[in-house]
């Protein structure tokens, strides 16, 4: 991971402003990809002096999705970092699902972000993903 970590440094570090003192949001899943850029984040947000809120979505589409936020909860506990369950609520779409989840995912990461004073949400994603816009 030593080369995706010096990467990501690199970017956090032309990217984001160290002097800022608004929060970074980072968007964690559970996923070994979400978790290693949560990993990364907070390294580098420790030695920036940048808060992180950590942030998971329950599309409610699987059975036993919780397990997922706990888990996710359990790790920004570890990590000592604010957390935020946010729901997909209301009826989902026949058709369309996966569009429709990502806007979901999209609208409530970034009203979440908003709340806590965050403008920039980390999303991390393996090379197999699809790029999210």
């Amino acid at each position: 991971m030593r080369g995706l970590e010096a990467a990501a440094r690199q970017a956090f570090d032309h990217h984001l402003r160290r002097d800022s003192r608004r929060p970074l949001a980072v968007g964690l899943s559970g996923g070994g990809d979400s978790v290693a850029l949560t990993l990364i984040a907070d390294a580098w947000a420790r030695e920036a002096g940048r808060e992180l809120i950590l942030l998971t979505v329950d599309h409610g589409l699987q059975a036993g999705s919780a397990v997922w936020t706990d888990a996710c909860a359990t790790t920004a506990q570890r990590l000592g970092h604010p957390f935020r369950a946010l729901t997909w609520t209301g009826d989902k779409p026949r058709t369309g699902l996966p569009a429709a989840a990502r806007l979901a995912r999209h609208r409530l990461l970034a009203d979440a972000a908003r709340d806590a004073g965050a403008s920039v949400i980390l999303l991390g994603h393996t090379a197999d993903d699809i790029a999210e816009a």
